[in-house]
């Protein structure tokens, strides 16, 4: 009886799990939060879009950072010695071992309130974009050439609209 009730159990669970996205956000801030920050409901409803339907339970480790952490970590792993605006570390285990944890985004709040101040958006729309641009790097979205570079930037605003943000490119 009990076999029964936990392969039961075990069956409802792969139903639930097929039905149900879970995400999970490890949040991280490596500097005082003197300037817009978003709430943590806006990074999941961010990735949630970015996630494009598919019915998936990711985890994603989102730390903020400063300019000079985000220009040491540009340095060491892109071999650029200046800021960026984000970094995107995917799991290397995420495709291979079913693992639900795609990798890590690294956000530069300086860079993202100056780029938003210069160019006349809005905070929260680049910050929802950065975050759309990093999830689809966890994913497997590059812009390597002209071709995945249109692509991208097609699903991007695709999902940015969705969210009820402008067209990022155009804004």
């Amino acid at each position: 009886m009990l076999y029964y009730i936990l392969k039961y159990l075990f069956i409802i669970n792969n139903i639930l799990a097929i039905i149900m996205t879970a995400i999970i956000i490890d949040l991280q801030t490596a500097c005082s939060k003197k300037s817009y920050f978003p709430k943590k409901s806006k990074y999941l409803e961010w990735i949630q879009a970015s996630l494009n339907k598919k019915k998936i339970n990711v985890e994603i480790t989102i730390r903020v950072v400063r300019t000079c952490e985000m220009q040491f970590l540009n340095y060491k792993y892109r071999n650029k010695n200046k800021t960026t605006n984000i970094l995107s570390f995917p799991s290397t285990t995420y495709k291979t071992m079913q693992s639900y944890f795609i990798g890590d985004l690294i956000i530069c709040s300086d860079v993202i309130k100056k780029e938003a101040n210069t160019y006349n958006k809005n905070i929260e729309s680049h910050w929802a974009h950065m975050i759309v641009h990093g999830t689809l790097h966890l994913l497997g979205y590059d812009h390597k050439n002209y071709y995945n570079l249109k692509k991208m930037q097609r699903l991007e605003t695709k999902i940015m609209l969705s969210l009820g943000y402008k067209n990022p490119y155009l804004e």
